[in-house]
């Protein structure tokens, strides 16, 4: 007997009934304006109102859009509303209402903190919206910010569940915040790109940093691709790749100081090796360009040296964080990227990848950007010795399980959420007491 239809074996079948499944995963426009009217009654998005409202005209365009334009299309935009969908549904209905009254606030915090000095004009949401957070899915490393590039109201970052209970990994959540403060400013992405491009051009030209010519060669795995780049087109085309991860990487540094650099070593590791990515350029052909995330041993080399240029004063701390780095680092000569575990596609000194990172934290940390009205991100936003004292004293009081610890004079939440990181350094023992204080009281 035959179990196929055969009628769907000619092309334009194929094509017809595949439209046909897409159409299906779709929107239900309806079910949006009910969870938008649920979203209006719960206390904690009701400043939402406006971006609410916004967000249903966006679900009703863009559906419209992809029926016509892009079926597959579709089913991307249901996870999107997805995201939406459950972080109204968790607050309503208080499924997870602890822990996101506590992560919103820490975003909330740092989100304003930073576009408070950016002129308004630059600002693409609402200067009062703020991204919302999820209980979501995901392991240790399950952060990010859904969907970073769609021309939404407001962002919505997904806090893994597997984090609930440890909550000194929300230190993630600084970084997740400067991934939609660098979308929502518009410029920015240009400015620090060609900031990062020109310094390390200068510095390759100037020799400050030793870089040799990389060839891409992908012959060896039966493409007719080879690609050669200049030391210096090199060691640029890595840094505009990284920049969105790396000045992320900053903000979270200039919201909670070195705690974020611990925190990141614990989800990061120290690797020098990654992978290089190969695919179909557009107009056709082939393209290639470096993970967008820095290798994690240059990444450590970056925040270190960040916070050292902060702040002569949290040198005793970058030195102990450095020791941790360099007790677990791996011992390596080289940088790599693999294409497979087994074909290099590039490689470059390990201390000249160093020397690169120390330069672009110079570059994001000091340079005036345009977008910013010509203001640096640590003009910003700043973590200054004095706020590591504040963090200092929280830190105290958190591992002793004491509800003042949010009361200290010139805290925040971002210095809450920093004062976890010493907590738990203090007494991994004491981990639950950490949990419970900074969840209810912060």
């Amino acid at each position: 007997m035959g179990y196929l239809n055969t009628a769907m074996n000619s092309g334009a079948a194929w094509g017809e009934i595949q439209q046909k499944l897409h159409q299906r995963v779709e929107v239900d426009l309806n079910e949006v304006s009910r969870v938008i009217e649920l979203a209006r009654r719960t206390p904690g998005l009701a400043q939402y109102e406006k971006e609410f409202h916004e967000l249903s005209i966006f679900f009703e365009i863009a559906t419209q859009y992809y029926q016509q334009n892009d079926p597959a299309g579709l089913s991307g935009l249901v996870e999107f509303w997805d995201k939406y969908r459950a972080g109204v549904m968790q607050r309503y209905t208080a499924i997870t209402p602890v822990e996101l009254r506590a992560a919103d606030s820490i975003v909330a915090d740092i989100f304003k903190h930073f576009l408070t000095g950016v002129p308004n004009e630059r600002v693409a949401y609402s200067i009062n919206a703020t991204p919302l957070v999820y209980g979501g899915e995901g392991g240790l490393g399950g952060y990010y910010t859904h969907p970073p590039g769609w021309n939404r109201p407001f962002a919505i970052i997904n806090l893994p569940h597997s984090a609930f209970d440890n909550v000194w990994q929300w230190l993630a959540l600084p970084h997740e915040t400067g991934h939609d403060t660098y979308v929502t400013v518009e410029g920015l992405q240009h400015d620090i790109e060609t900031a990062l491009e020109n310094r390390m051009t200068a510095a390759v030209q100037g020799g400050e940093l030793e870089m040799s010519e990389v060839v891409i060669d992908l012959r060896p795995l039966g493409l007719d691709y080879t690609h050669t780049y200049t030391g210096a087109e090199f060691i640029s085309t890595i840094w505009k790749r990284w920049a969105n991860e790396a000045q992320a990487d900053m903000l979270g540094l200039l919201s909670c100081g070195g705690a974020a650099i611990v925190a990141l070593q614990q989800i990061i590791g120290f690797g020098v090796k990654d992978y290089w990515s190969v695919f179909l350029a557009e107009g056709g052909g082939i393209g290639d360009a470096p993970e967008e995330h820095p290798t994690s041993y240059v990444r450590n080399a970056l925040n270190i040296a960040a916070l050292r240029r902060i702040s002569a004063g949290h040198n005793a701390l970058a030195d102990e964080i450095q020791t941790r780095f360099e007790a677990l680092r791996p011992v390596a000569d080289f940088v790599e990227w693999h294409i497979t575990d087994e074909h290099v596609l590039a490689r470059c000194p390990v201390k000249e990848m160093v020397k690169s990172a120390e330069i672009a934290a110079d570059v994001i940390l000091t340079n005036a950007m345009p977008s910013l009205g010509n203001k640096t991100y640590q003009k910003l936003i700043d973590f200054s010795v004095a706020d590591q004292t504040i963090v200092d004293q929280m830190a105290e009081l958190l591992v002793a399980g004491n509800p003042t610890f949010s009361q200290v004079a010139g805290g925040s939440p971002r210095h809450c959420l920093a004062a976890t990181m010493f907590a738990f350094e203090k007494d991994t023992n004491r981990a639950d007491v950490i949990n419970r204080t900074f969840k209810h009281f912060i």
